[in-house]
Formats: C-alpha cells, structure tokens, sequence
C-alpha cells in the first residue's frame, strides 16, 4: 500500500484512549468501566470469551450503533464519545464486523465506492476511482472490480470489507473477527495481508478468537472478561496468565 492510502504515522503517541467507558442493557453491564490505550502504529489485539463485551465496546469508541453511557473515548487528541458515526469515520476511525457486511447486488469496485462516499473525509469526487482500485491491490482484489460481490468466498468477503475500510485513508482501524470461519490457509494469508497494511502505518485494534492470528501480530493484547479488562501485555504473557486460562476454561482450569 503506498504511503498516500495511509492515515497513520509512526512513534508511540496514544492515538486511542478508553477512559472508564462503560455500557449497560438494564442490570447488564456489557461493557464495565473499560480503560486502555493504543499507540499509534500498533497492532493491539483483543480477546475473551463470547459474551466478555468485545464487539459491545467496538460499537462504543465508533459510535456504531451505540454510545457509551459512562466515560469517555478520546481520538487523536479529541474526545469523540458524542460525535455522530460518520463524523468518527471521517475523522480517520473505521471499523469491520463480525459478519461480512457486503453489498451483494454490487459489484467488488461499486461496494468499494460506497465505502470511500461514506468514509471520506472531504476529498474531490475525481479521486475515488483511483484511490478504490488502489484499496482493491491491496487486498489482492484487484482483478475483480466488476465482479458481482454475491459471488465472493468467505475470505475474499473480508477483504472487500477491508478494502471498503481502507479505502478513505483510516489512521486507525478497528477489525471485528476477521478470521472467524477462515481455514489454516487462509488464515495464513489474511496474517500476510494485515502484516502488509500495519506496514504502510495504519494502527489496528483486532478483536479475535483465533489466537494464533493475535499472536502473529499483535504488540500488544488485551482480555476482556464480564465486560472488564482482566489482564493487558504482550501475547505470550497475557495468553499464559491464569486469570486468561480461567475465563477461558472456567475455574480451576489454571
């Protein structure tokens, strides 16, 4: 990916903050005073049990569809808890989710238009054809613009969403489960793919139950437990801590 399709930037500055984010549905609280940070050009990871508050505290710091009730979320410098999703999107935030959300009577270029009409942050009209098929080389789509996108495996449904994210410049991006329902090979192949985008200087935070796919690249991870952080480190040292083994397995398992 060439340097003009990034937003990001190297060094260690705190591009992300959570600051005691929290969310409730009645006397459930998904996400309980939740607080981390992520460095600019990082790969954070995110994991926990289903049920933990993972996707809930996404939809949070995206204002997608959900705000928080407690706390705050700060963005390069600016607090954005109360700002619109687009607003977000525009500002350099953007995000995947768990299913792969593709407009199926598009084609692979017409999805990839959507994303950068949605997401774009004020640049001339006569710029999105380039900069989508750009999006699509990245991803290794490149030969399917006019594809119909109902006609795409599982893994290249990912990377059409990737590439609908990437297409606007994101200096962050958010990616929901990328490997969910993915086989060895192509896990494989979507770890090379993330590898190369973390290279152009675009700052990631994944959340995954393949813990391979975090521990290939991840810096730094985090585990979420009944809506809280229970332990943030490295990969090898957060997925060996006994309180990780326990909310996975159960107690006693450690």
């Amino acid at each position: 990916m060439s340097g003009g399709m990034s937003g990001g930037g190297g060094g260690a500055a705190v591009l992300l903050a959570a600051c005691d984010v929290g969310k409730s549905f009645g006397s459930l609280k998904a996400v309980d005073g939740v607080s981390m940070e992520v460095r600019r050009g990082e790969v954070f990871g995110l994991a926990g049990p289903n049920g933990a508050g993972k996707s809930t505290l996404f939809n949070l710091l995206t204002g997608i569809p959900i705000r928080p009730d407690t706390g705050k979320v700060i963005f390069d410098g600016q607090e954005i808890q109360h700002r619109s999703p687009r607003w977000i999107a525009k500002a350099g935030l953007k995000r995947t989710f768990q299913t792969e959300a593709v407009f199926e009577s598009l084609t692979v270029m017409e999805n990839v238009r959507v994303g950068s009409a949605y997401g774009g942050a004020g640049r001339a009209v006569r710029w999105a054809p380039a900069r989508c098929r750009e999006a699509l080389e990245v991803v290794e789509l490149g030969g399917d613009l006019d594809r119909p996108a109902d006609g795409l495996s599982l893994i290249d449904r990912k990377r059409l969403m990737i590439a609908c994210a990437l297409v606007s410049g994101p200096s962050l991006l958010l990616l929901d489960e990328p490997a969910a329902g993915l086989d060895p090979a192509d896990q494989d192949a979507l770890i090379r793919l993330l590898s190369r985008i973390r290279g152009s200087g675009v700052t990631m935070v994944i959340i995954e139950h393949v813990l391979s796919v975090l521990e290939a690249l991840a810096d730094r991870m985090a585990v979420l437990d009944s809506g809280r952080i229970i332990v943030t480190g490295g990969p090898a040292e957060v997925l060996s801590d006994p309180r990780v083994v326990e909310a996975y397995l159960g107690p006693g398992a450690a």
